[in-house]
């Protein structure tokens, strides 16, 4: 909002809510939104959504950790703004959405920049979930990885569904790829959440497990 005022190249009307942007009777050029209310709109206000879509472009707000989590809506919208990245930018940004385009940060358009995304989602994982993903990333079955965590397959075989799910990784290779391509910096993320989180004196950190000791931790 302040780099829009800013700039003074757009008059801004601000809305409270899905239900006063649905009631307006004004037609907006552009509508930006956060990641939230759109999601919700999408789901709740279908119809909504598509009247507004049809006579304003859409462009929603998110931070970049966000991104993975919402791929699957963001086809729907006519642009994106990343508040930790480019939201200085937000008028530039803008006349891009309303001639049809979106600027993506050059990060995500690279295998690595999608796995600095992946590294803030670690927090997501349990510790047998992350000893799970660090073994995928050694290329092992279920039945090896029950073993070196003395979990059953059957308990492994539902983690690793978890791992994909809460990482987004299509299938366990890429999950496995991931993990043997970033395995130092798995380990290193996550002793430095471990510390952060440690209150009661204990040292915290992952490197005496098992998989953390075949990772080379």
């Amino acid at each position: 909002m302040q780099a829009l005022e800013q700039a003074g190249r757009h008059r801004i009307t601000v809305y409270h809510g899905i239900g006063e942007l649905a009631q307006s009777t004004l037609t907006p050029d552009a509508i930006l939104i956060g990641l939230q209310q759109f999601a919700a709109l999408r789901e709740n206000e279908p119809m909504v959504y598509l009247r507004l879509s049809r006579r304003s472009r859409i462009v929603v707000v998110l931070s970049s950790r966000e991104l993975l989590d919402a791929a699957n809506i963001l086809a729907f919208a006519d642009a994106w703004v990343f508040e930790d990245i480019n939201v200085e930018r937000i008028n530039e940004l803008l006349e891009l959405g309303l001639e049809g385009h979106c600027l993506m940060p050059t990060q995500f358009l690279s295998r690595l920049g999608v796995d600095e995304i992946r590294l803030t989602l670690l927090p997501r994982l349990s510790d047998a979930e992350f000893e799970t993903l660090l073994l995928l990333g050694q290329g092992l079955n279920n039945r090896t990885i029950a073993n070196h965590l003395s979990l059953t397959e059957a308990v492994i075989k539902s983690m690793v569904r978890s791992v994909l799910s809460k990482l987004h990784f299509r299938n366990r290779t890429e999950a496995g790829v991931f993990a043997a391509r970033q395995a130092a910096a798995l380990i290193q993320t996550r002793n430095a959440g471990s510390l952060n989180t440690d209150h009661g004196g204990g040292r915290g950190g992952y490197h005496q497990t098992p998989a953390a000791r075949a990772a080379g931790a």
